[in-house]
């Protein structure tokens, strides 16, 4: 994919509509600043996309279910991606691939329960909530 090497617009190339047409070529030359920024790699997902990442940290103990946290946008999200995994207890990227079970309620995601874990361990989640 080819480099994006937008022009700006000046005045000078529209001297018979000077008298309106820069605050016109101010902001069109904004945006596409804008654009070719995001385009080079500058996206973020929070500022960005319909998503969010959220991070919990949590002992896996019965006790401590349910989880919850208020999410960003008040709508029912499409799922809920495990992207980082860590054993606080044993110090290390944990192995295992859990499975949470999870509703929405009143802005927030609550999980009920996840399995595939090691009891009474430490945890540090980094989830990637897509909404749609």
């Amino acid at each position: 994919m080819s480099k994006l090497t937008p022009q700006k617009f000046v005045i000078e190339n529209f001297a018979s509509q000077a008298s309106w047409i820069g605050p016109l070529l101010s902001s069109l030359n904004s945006f596409f600043n804008d654009l070719v920024i995001s385009s080079s790699n500058k996206f973020s997902i929070e500022d960005n996309l319909f998503q969010e990442i959220k991070e919990i940290k949590f002992k896996n103990d019965s006790n401590n279910f349910p989880l919850s946290f208020k999410t960003k946008f008040n709508v029912n999200p499409k799922g809920i991606i495990l992207i980082y995994n860590y054993d606080n207890t044993l110090a290390t990227c944990a192995t295992q691939t859990p499975v949470i079970c999870w509703r929405f309620s009143n802005n927030e995601i609550i999980i009920d329960s996840i399995t595939g874990l090691t009891a009474s361990t430490v945890y540090t989640f980094r989830l990637l909530v897509i909404y749609g």
